[in-house]
């Protein structure tokens, strides 16, 4: 099967590695995969080796007063080289990008819904309170209008299955295909975890709540628990955070490592795993945690953590926004510090091996 994978990146993020992970095990199962992106960045190049990987320039510029912009024909004379049995699509840039391509008339297109894609929301009223909403459902028209009718979108959780079930027509079939991680990466140390580190990985944007990772280090300081923190990713609010850390006096407390290529060496040697997101689709490094075998405390934000969890039975759920009850399930867990055997389990049912094997029975 020939399987065109487009993406806008590889930039560090949950919906870059799914897709790098997928692509090399359908590659070793005799698929011929090609992946496109939009962008150059690419902080996976130690992952990419074996991939027959292609960046393209495109240009799409809506307006809904004047006239629009498109050029996608770089992206168009890959599919017309490649003729893919199907196309993927990962992340709305990659969605709007396709729908002014001409898709071969055999070729299925799969939409994989990393998160709820706030630009395939329905119209309402509220639509029209918002200029970003009626861009949005602008640029929602286009995509549906160039999906075939043997398309499929792909929900990578409960939630996100609700979502597209509400937002897709009944003609575009929908189907639940859980995220998933090569667990051969991610193992069990034998070397013993560090009695007091704390580790937290994700993008610094709003969503992640890297600010209240911070204020828990402070509670836990000013109760005089030793413990240390090491914040792993980069972005937006780097400064801010930065500027947070010094205000609170937390220098030595915390560390921004950056961007890492093996954030898995940094889980194994962890006595827990840090979660502090106000939204999550899903949440693949709580699965690449427990994999490690690391401890998990996470909040309890809609959708992913609760569900990889499941309510907390495999890790420690706590309200949003509440230093206070985060800090206490931290100091349980540095002193309890157990490796459950079950987590490792729990991981399991997240295996990229049993995804991509759904995956072809899908397509």
């Amino acid at each position: 099967m020939k399987i065109l994978q487009v993406i806008p990146s590889l930039n560090k993020g949950g919906a870059e590695r799914l897709v790098i992970d997928i692509t090399n095990k359908l590659l070793s199962l005799g698929h011929e995969v090609k992946l496109v992106c939009l962008n150059k960045k690419n902080t996976y190049a130690f992952a990419t080796d074996l991939i027959d990987y292609e960046v393209v320039k495109t240009a799409v510029v809506l307006s809904l007063w004047r006239r629009n912009k498109i050029d996608v024909s770089q992206l168009q004379q890959v599919i017309d080289l490649f003729q893919p049995d199907v196309i993927h699509s990962h992340l709305f840039e990659a969605e709007i990008n396709l729908a002014f391509c001409k898709i071969p008339a055999n070729c299925r297109r799969v939409v994989h819904f990393h998160d709820n894609m706030i630009q395939m929301a329905t119209f309402s009223f509220e639509t029209l309170k918002s200029k970003s909403a009626i861009a949005n459902f602008y640029e929602r028209c286009f995509v549906l209008k160039n999906l075939p009718k043997k398309s499929i979108a792909i929900g990578i959780s409960n939630n996100s299955f609700t979502y597209i079930s509400k937002v897709i027509p009944n003609r575009i079939k929908k189907t639940l295909l859980l995220n998933a991680i090569d667990t051969d990466r991610f193992v069990m140390s034998k070397e013993m975890k560090r009695t007091n580190e704390i580790v937290t990985i994700g993008s610094f944007v709003e969503k992640k709540g890297h600010r209240l990772a911070i204020e828990t280090m402070a509670v836990l300081k000013s109760r005089n628990v030793q413990a240390h923190l090491t914040i792993i990713g980069d972005g937006v609010l780097r400064r801010e955070l930065e500027e947070l850390i010094l205000e609170l006096n937390l220098s030595e407390e915390i560390t921004l490592e950056g961007i890492v290529d093996y954030p898995e060496t940094y889980l194994q040697k962890a006595k827990l795993y840090l979660h502090t997101a106000s939204y999550e689709p899903l949440g693949l490094v709580l699965i690449e945690a427990m994999a490690c075998g690391t401890p998990v405390v996470s909040t309890d934000c809609p959708s992913g953590p609760s569900e990889i969890l499941e309510g907390g039975r495999w890790g420690k759920l706590v309200p949003l926004n509440d230093s206070d009850s985060l800090s206490r399930a931290i100091s349980d867990t540095l002193v309890d510090g157990r490796n459950d055997d079950g987590q490792k389990e729990r991981a399991n049912d997240f295996r990229t091996d049993s995804s991509v094997a759904k995956y072809l029975e899908i397509v």
